[in-house]
């Protein structure tokens, strides 16, 4: 645990180099630069999950039917000033070691919350929306608690309506990939925010775990709203909506039988007995 605090310090130096405004205070500048690195980060790994399922052959003409962004979506959150100050080295070398941190921790860990939190709330600017976020450690032992065995090709849901920066639906996903690996491609996971970014750090939070470490959930919805006056009143938007295709995951289990077969017969030929040598005499 020692060693992923060591990262996620590291990680959050690297981003705080993004941006470096003169006419920036400190907080603003790292305010910025974290943004800034969520955004590339989450239009990076859209990217990604496209080309995954292209690489399981789903046609690219049918990527629309299923990703799709809405208008919850930002752009850069500075001005264009601010754009001239952006030491693009740092941004993908932030998004590049976010992805090496992922990808060396176990499945569904959560990254950026305590990260997001230290940035983004302290000095108490998250009390207006009551922003307070769940610890990860109390979000998995919540999930530990509430887990119930899922039955075998059954869909079933998680839903958040205040998922914030995602620390219980990452914990729900960890702690069911731990239990049952094979049940998160029947889970579908539809969540909900107030906040614009913390739908974006959400998302990314989903999608990097998926690219990085090879793992699908049925579909994925995040939509940004009041839960309270807007939730089932129709009038929100979204930001992120994917759904699986039935082909990825057809051609990962035909990949993975190819592989055990290889293996199986890689075993045969090692242990099979050889024929001994007959040696030719002169009669």
């Amino acid at each position: 645990m020692n060693d992923l605090n060591n990262q996620i310090a590291n990680l959050k130096k690297t981003i705080f180099k993004i941006s470096n405004n003169p006419k920036k205070t400190d907080t603003q500048n790292q305010d910025l630069s974290f943004k800034t690195f969520v955004l590339i980060a989450l239009l990076s790994n859209i990217e990604t999950l496209a080309q995954r399922y292209v690489h399981y052959s789903l046609p690219k003409s049918e990527l629309t039917n299923y990703i799709a962004t809405g208008r919850t979506l930002l752009g850069f959150q500075g001005s264009t000033e601010d754009w001239t100050f952006i030491n693009q080295d740092a941004a993908a070398n932030s998004h590049n070691l976010y992805n090496s941190i992922v990808k060396g921790s176990e499945p569904f860990e959560d990254i950026l919350s305590l990260l997001a939190q230290d940035i983004l709330l302290t000095r108490g600017r998250g009390k207006r929306k009551g922003q307070f976020m769940t610890p990860p450690e109390i979000a998995k032992f919540t999930a530990k608690l509430i887990y119930t065995p899922k039955e075998e090709n059954k869909t079933h849901q998680f839903c958040d309506p205040c998922v914030g920066y995602g620390a219980l639906m990452l914990a729900h996903l960890w702690n069911q990939h731990k239990e049952d690996p094979e049940s998160l491609k029947n889970i579908e996971i539809i969540v909900n925010d107030i906040d614009p970014f913390m739908c974006h750090v959400t998302a990314l939070q989903i999608l990097v775990n998926t690219t990085q470490h090879n793992i699908d959930v049925k579909s994925f919805l995040i939509l940004c709203s009041n839960a309270i006056t807007q939730y089932t009143s129709g009038d929100t938007s979204f930001l992120l909506n994917f759904k699986t295709p039935e082909i990825v995951f057809t051609r990962i289990k035909e990949i993975e039988h190819f592989k055990l077969w290889k293996e199986l017969m890689d075993e045969v030929l090692v242990t099979q007995p050889q024929k001994p040598e007959m040696s030719v005499g002169v009669l």
